[in-house]
């Protein structure tokens, strides 16, 4: 329980700073990963001495996160440090506490798993809370997408779970990605939605192709306010770590 608890307090604190950076910069140093995950696969090594780590759930473990950070980041749902995370959180929780694996093996078998489900569930609130403000600004009278087009009332509705009104000015800051674009179309410009943003994408060079048509913007333009999917994994983490530390403590 000791190099549980001690692995789990160093790699929360690694990806408490992680965070940080990707918040402030929009990249994480390499030698977070370099210095973290080594340290936790060597804390492994003492726990499956001691006979509280299973081989096969520790294995299991590192080749799922090695998938799922490359299957996310390959379309474009995670960026690098994101996929780092998640190895280190696999590092950091091979397999489930002794006692608990009987019951949260029968949900999900892996600890990498119920963090990704738990961290899911975290990013669902995001968009919750970004159609809430929405909604509260049209019954203000206030017009989300005046001057985009779409005429799909569907997209219409994802564009008010997913995106705000802000000043042109403002998408130059590390808080919110551009989603909309310019296109010219039969030889008239016309202002369009983008639903989805690679997360390595060149946002700056997005902004710049915005900047050459300021005036379409004057009423504002709609960008993404953007939280770094390692933001949502650190809490997914905590949190499920506590539920199994809670678990133990019941049974």
């Amino acid at each position: 329980m000791i190099v549980y608890v001690t692995r789990f307090i160093l790699s929360l604190g690694f990806l408490v700073y992680a965070s940080m950076q990707d918040i402030l910069k929009r990249e994480v140093s390499n030698k977070v990963w370099l210095i973290s995950v080594p340290i936790c696969l060597i804390l492994d090594y003492v726990d499956f001495s001691l006979g509280n780590i299973d081989l096969v759930s520790f294995l299991a473990s590192l080749a799922v996160s090695f998938l799922l950070g490359f299957a996310l980041f390959y379309l474009g749902f995670y960026g690098g440090a994101d996929a780092k995370a998640l190895v280190l959180i696999a590092a950091a929780n091979p397999s489930y506490l002794p006692g608990t694996a009987l019951l949260l093996t029968k949900v999900l078998p892996l600890p990498i798993l119920l963090t990704f489900f738990c961290s899911t569930l975290f990013t669902v609130l995001y968009p919750l809370t970004v159609l809430t403000l929405n909604l509260i600004d049209l019954m203000r009278g206030k017009n989300l997408l005046k001057g985009v087009e779409e005429k799909n009332i569907f997209k219409k509705l994802i564009l008010y779970a997913i995106v705000r009104r802000v000043k042109l000015e403002d998408l130059k800051g590390l808080k919110r990605f551009p989603a909309e674009k310019v296109v010219i179309e039969d030889g008239e410009v016309k202002r369009k939605p983008m639903y989805y943003v690679h997360a390595e994408a060149d946002i700056d060079k997005l902004v710049e192709g915005l900047e050459e048509h300021r005036e379409l913007f004057e009423d504002g333009v709609l960008a993404s306010p953007t939280i770094p999917m390692i933001v949502f994994l650190t809490i997914g983490f905590a949190f499920s770590n506590l539920v199994s530390m809670s678990i133990l403590r019941l049974l």
